[in-house]
């Protein structure tokens, strides 16, 4: 599906839903994990605000590859996407990264 092609409505949906999911994962640094695990089953828990964001993270992520799948998203739209949530959430990778480094046991 080209950009001449496609529903326009469509795609302006997909980036507002795409650039929202994003959103809610920067939010998810500021979640009360013990109150989001009080209405999970124990099997199904987070043991760490790490791991809620990192799902997040892939869902956001599968949303955006799934548009570009599906023709909504170009190419180099997709590229735009990943470096605004950079822009627009300086301190969320770089919060994953200093987590990545605890967790495994790194200074």
């Amino acid at each position: 599906m080209t950009s001449t092609s496609r529903d326009e409505h469509l795609h302006l949906k997909a980036v507002e839903l795409i650039r929202a999911a994003y959103d809610v994962v920067d939010g998810m640094r500021r979640v009360d994990l013990a109150a989001l695990n009080d209405a999970r089953p124990p099997t199904l828990r987070y043991h760490a605000q790490y791991e809620l964001l990192r799902e997040f993270l892939v869902r956001a992520n599968t949303m955006l590859d799934f548009a570009g799948h599906l023709g909504l998203i170009e190419p180099e739209e997709d590229g735009e996407i990943r470096r605004a949530v950079g822009r627009d959430h300086p301190g969320l990778y770089q919060w994953l990264d200093d987590e990545d480094k605890r967790l495994s046991g790194e200074t």
